[in-house]
């Protein structure tokens, strides 16, 4: 497994000191768990539980506001810890609680903060309460939402909140432990050096790619308000597959209302509802027609072939995990593929944690948790994006004319379908001319030189081999084949008339990029990015987490890079990641113009900001020439991609947005609090 001349780790004593460490950090993991984690457990262990409700029927139904339900006030004189309620909501719901008390240093009651309680969460009853001193009186508040049924069991005080072991939780703590350990000191691991030749790591390189898509199979379905498509415009592919058997590519299942027909401008949506003029949300309305306004190359590889195979409706969740799997193997082959192109050694460990940082960076798992049909043209450009210029990475240093030519037509396949999911991506597909065309001195071209015509050919086929469809479909739709229709969704806002505004432009680009995350030190952690400003314009906005910059560590190599200099990197090299940069910051500026600050489109430039930080990343680990500073790269490293792993899971739980998992999946919600509150 190991090189010739390199440290042996399995030499008795730098065995022994590993396996001794790492008892001790397995040691550390488990007394975390059982005294940090289960502190509040032995804080309430003392003192008398003092029961003030028990077996009591609530009912909001009918009414038009929450319903209030106050226990008895009861005398304490005396230090008061917890308060405890158990309660069945119908449906699985919440309720919400808060306790009203007077103690030394209050005279006059006051209340707490409301906290939640979720019916299928018995642990979400239990709260610390921290009055001043001893508490002379306290009450219980409990609100249940209107239009509901529910029933308490319980309501008491100075609870005690039985212990809890995680196993989950002390697993987490202990590889996060573990694998800090092996990286922030001088061990083996770095001293094993990506290579795929052996079979070891092709072996832990597969495992890790399908315990990603296993993970990923989870979080799309974590969000169970969108496994069914509930709203019409969500259905809009599932439409064009049934259009498209009949020869049409007209969404003929919505009427166009003659309103709408003979409205002076269409796209003024705000008019349309004011004079009550019937419309069709999101779709893209063209010549008294509506059309699907999303990108056709989901519809042709996905939606309209399991239509005609099944007669059904392809989930569109089924569509986004479809795209999740490419998006995981286009990483993995993408980081391998500049690994070669750099002619790097690096530590096989930060291979991994790369790729791992990529897959789950915050981007695209808010996507993947929010499987719409908005995202997924988006999650495919991505992974195609990902897949393609990794296969052009393999075609450019690979040696075999043959297999050049597969990953020639594969790459070029993947980024030519780019165009069909969102064509502001296609500006990647210029990072060809720096894979292919620029040389060192003595080397050949692989495409574009006389004795390469057929390489030229496998490069540039699929380009319109893809391209007849997609402009015919543009055709039968808008009469123009390059004419995609983003400007004619009857969306919030009339497109066709957004124009350009500097101002505008400048201030997106701020919220898109550098604005800080919002971080609190109560659970969820992270609320949305306020949006603020005087823009004297219709500014349009949704909720965001912060700038890709500043909030995602795993940006942080590429300003690592600006102020060390890219010394180590040759000219090419740099040109791709500044062709990155610049590619990245063009589509940030493209969709902040035409469509405003979106977090979802945030993707649409997030490879090539991820592109460009994962060449950062391996330039800054390269081992080739050690210039004594490596193990403090490595920490830095494994720091900001830990980080950055904790800002996407963040990003996972966060309550800020529309779609949420505390509207949506209530139990996993409070299950995931339940492993923060200590």
């Amino acid at each position: 497994m190991f090189s010739k001349g390199r440290v042996d780790p399995m030499d008795t004593a730098i065995f022994r000191k590993y396996i001794v460490n790492s008892a001790v950090i397995i040691v550390i993991s488990l007394l975390l768990e059982i005294f940090v984690f289960n502190f509040s457990s032995y804080v309430t262990d003392k003192g008398e539980e003092i029961v003030v409700a028990s077996d009591v029927a609530l009912s909001s139904a009918g009414a038009d506001e929450d319903y209030i339900f106050e226990t008895d006030t009861v005398s304490l004189e005396k230090s008061l810890k917890s308060v405890f309620v158990d309660m069945d909501t119908e449906g699985g719901g919440v309720s919400n609680v808060s306790v009203i008390m007077t103690d030394e240093g209050d005279k006059y009651e006051y209340a707490t903060p409301e906290y939640a309680v979720c019916s299928g969460v018995k642990r979400s009853g239990y709260r610390g309460v921290y009055p001043f001193g001893r508490a002379y009186t306290a009450r219980v508040r409990i609100r249940i939402p209107k239009d509901t049924l529910a029933h308490i069991n319980t309501v008491s005080l100075n609870a005690h909140k039985p212990f809890d072991f995680k196993g989950i939780r002390f697993l987490t703590v202990a590889v996060i432990l573990l694998i800090t350990y092996f990286i922030c000191t001088d061990s083996v691991f770095h001293r094993i050096f990506y290579d795929p030749s052996k079979r070891w790591q092709r072996i832990v390189i597969a495992t890790v790619a399908l315990m990603l898509m296993v993970f990923g199979s989870l979080i799309v379905k974590s969000d169970k308000l969108l496994l069914s498509n509930p709203w019409p415009h969500h259905l809009q592919y599932q439409e064009l597959a049934r259009s498209l058997e009949k020869g049409s590519v007209v969404l003929n299942e919505h009427e166009v209302a003659p309103g709408l027909l003979s409205a002076e401008n269409p796209y003024d949506t705000i008019a349309l509802q004011v004079e009550n003029i019937p419309y069709s949300m999101d779709y893209a309305y063209y010549d008294g027609h509506y059309y699907a306004y999303f990108g056709i190359v989901p519809e042709l590889l996905l939606f309209y072939p399991y239509h005609m195979l099944t007669g059904g409706n392809l989930p569109n969740y089924m569509a986004i995990y479809a795209f999740y799997l490419l998006f995981v193997a286009g990483v993995f082959v993408c980081i391998h593929g500049l690994i070669r192109k750099c002619s790097l050694k690096v530590p096989f460990v930060f291979y991994l944690l790369v790729c791992i940082g990529t897959v789950m960076g915050a981007n695209f798992v808010y996507l993947l948790m929010r499987p719409d049909i908005y995202n997924i043209p988006i999650f495919g450009a991505v992974a195609f994006s990902f897949a393609g210029i990794g296969l052009w990475l393999l075609a450019d240093y690979t040696m075999s004319h043959r297999l050049q030519r597969t990953f020639l037509v594969l790459g070029s396949l993947c980024m030519a379908l780019v165009v069909g999911c969102r064509p502001q991506l296609a500006l990647l597909s210029f990072a060809s001319i720096i894979i292919f065309m620029w040389k060192r001195d003595g080397e050949g071209r692989i495409i574009f030189a006389k004795d390469r015509a057929k390489e030229t050919l496998c490069f540039i086929m699929p380009y319109v081999i893809v391209a007849i469809p997609v402009c015919m479909y543009n055709y039968a739709r808008f009469g123009s084949i390059f004419d995609f229709g983003a400007a004619y969704s009857l969306t919030t806002n009339d497109m066709t008339h957004r124009g350009f505004s500097v101002s505008r432009l400048v201030r997106s680009l701020y919220y898109y990029l550098f604005q800080p995350p919002v971080i609190n030190a109560d659970y969820p952690f992270m609320d949305t990015a306020m949006i603020r400003g005087n823009y004297m314009g219709k500014f349009l906005f949704e909720h965001t987490y912060g700038g890709i910059m500043v909030a995602n560590t795993f940006m942080f190599s590429v300003w690592i890079m600006l102020v060390a200099g890219f010394k180590k990197a040759d000219k090419r090299i740099r040109a791709l990641i500044g062709f990155m940069l610049a590619a990245g910051l063009v589509i940030a500026g493209f969709d902040a113009n035409a469509a405003g600050v979106i977090y979802r489109y945030t993707c649409d430039f997030a490879p090539a900001f991820f592109i460009a930080a994962a060449t950062c990343w391996l330039i800054l680990l390269d081992k080739r020439s050690e210039d004594g500073s490596a193990l403090i790269k490595a920490r830095v490293a494994h720091i900001c991609i830990l980080l950055a792993l904790i800002y996407s899971f963040l990003t996972f739980i966060s309550s800020g947005s529309l779609l949420n998992l505390e509207k949506d999946n209530v139990d996993l919600f409070y299950r995931i609090a339940d492993y923060f509150r200590f």
